[in-house]
């Protein structure tokens, strides 16, 4: 089994510089304060972060967020791909969320 290495601490810095941080990292998934959009690994090509925005998210907030985030990640050697929207819904009864990927 390989474990690859992922830059969250350089992500990390990309989201401060744009006024927001991580609340959750799971596996290849970085989930954003208040959830407009979550960032999805690349473990083919590092350099590659997957941005997919909340499907609630009005498009023009799209747009600023998408383009604040290509400014920053290019600052620090990432491709920025727009990979579609995503939908949490908490589970009945429990502390679980289900995540549906929409994807371009």
């Amino acid at each position: 089994m390989t474990i690859s290495v992922r830059p969250l601490s350089e992500v990390k810095m990309l989201l401060e510089e744009l006024g927001t941080d991580v609340s959750f990292a799971y596996d290849d998934l970085v989930f954003i304060e208040h959830s407009a959009f979550l960032i999805q690994f690349d473990d083919v090509t590092p350099s590659n972060l997957k941005i997919f925005f909340n499907k609630d998210l009005a498009e023009s907030d799209v747009l600023k967020i998408e383009s604040k985030l290509i400014e920053c990640g290019t600052k620090r050697k990432f491709t920025i791909i727009n990979s579609g929207k995503f939908e949490l819904t908490p589970k009945e009864d429990t502390e679980e969320i289900d995540i549906a990927f929409y994807p371009k």
